[in-house]
């Protein structure tokens, strides 16, 4: 009987300490996400500053580290074949830019930076709308060696087609310093824009990143800057809010020629190419990508 009510007193604590184990695990969650009394006011408030967020945001803000990536080491003949294949290409060397030109197309590499031209498109001219041009933009990355872990990120329309961007997906989590920005138009893909590191993984500990109102708001305050400068007044429409890994500023990346990115936002603006950068961990714009 005595030690039948030490099962019972040892199972009772267990059940209390579950029960508190859970309360606290509970108000960390609640601590990392967006309620819908934050999500409803900030809609107001970047409404009555004319700003319009046709997009879901995100809600749920768990605390990240930083990652590591390092400068690619590729051959010309690993580049060749990856975007070559089968084709006759032949290749030149011009100060640090590695040139590989076909009959129908050119690709410039500068150490992780590179540009792929098709000279006469991929197809027969016809207009093509933001699903076709998404499409043949999967299909092309799809063709390439390894590609697997990059997915579309965001969708925009240009003066001449459309240009969809590629990030990698490392863990779950988006890499915006690489990207495939693949360019659409009447012809097909006119050209492809890469920039590409190695991932070497997550370092340093877990930090408390901002939450995607906080994010808006230094948003807000930007945009109010640029009307101010500019003396132009219109609609701001935000059409994506991604978070991912950039590079940050005003800190020097290189050592031993490794960059340490941190989490960002991204957010994208219709009529602009290029999204406004804010990094999660100071609820700062980036105004300067450094690169290694």
């Amino acid at each position: 009987m005595e030690w039948k009510s030490v099962k019972n007193l040892l199972l009772v604590m267990l059940l209390l300490m579950n029960m508190i184990l859970g309360f606290f695990n509970y108000q960390q969650y609640q601590e990392n996400v967006l309620t819908s009394s934050q999500e409803k006011a900030i809609y107001q408030v970047l409404s009555q500053n004319r700003i319009i967020l046709y997009t879901d945001i995100l809600t749920k803000f768990p605390p990240m580290k930083k990652l590591s990536l390092s400068a690619p080491i590729y051959s010309r003949d690993e580049m060749k074949h990856q975007f070559f294949a089968q084709e006759e290409a032949s290749i030149t060397v011009e100060f640090n830019k590695t040139i590989i030109t076909s009959e129908t197309k050119t690709l410039t590499m500068e150490g992780n930076k590179g540009q792929l031209s098709f000279l006469n498109g991929t197809r027969e001219n016809k207009k093509v709308t933001l699903a076709e041009a998404r499409k043949e933009a999967e299909e092309f990355i799809h063709s390439l060696k390894n590609m697997e872990n990059f997915e579309v990120g965001n969708v925009q329309e240009t003066r001449n087609g459309y240009k969809v961007t590629f990030f990698q997906i490392y863990k779950g989590e988006y890499v915006f310093a690489n990207c495939f920005e693949v360019y659409v138009g009447e012809k097909g893909i006119s050209h492809v824009t890469l920039n590409y590191y190695n991932t070497e993984g997550f370092t340093g500990d877990k930090k408390d990143i901002c939450f995607s109102d906080e994010a808006l708001l230094t948003f807000l305050v930007e945009i109010e800057k640029e009307r101010e400068e500019t003396g132009i007044y219109e609609t701001v429409t935000i059409q994506k809010m991604e978070l991912g890994y950039d590079f940050q500023e005003m800190e020097d990346l290189k050592v031993d020629n490794v960059a340490k990115l941190v989490p960002c936002y991204r957010i994208y603006v219709l009529g602009k190419e290029k999204p406004y950068t804010i990094n999660a961990y100071t609820n700062e714009i980036i105004r300067e990508a450094k690169e290694i």
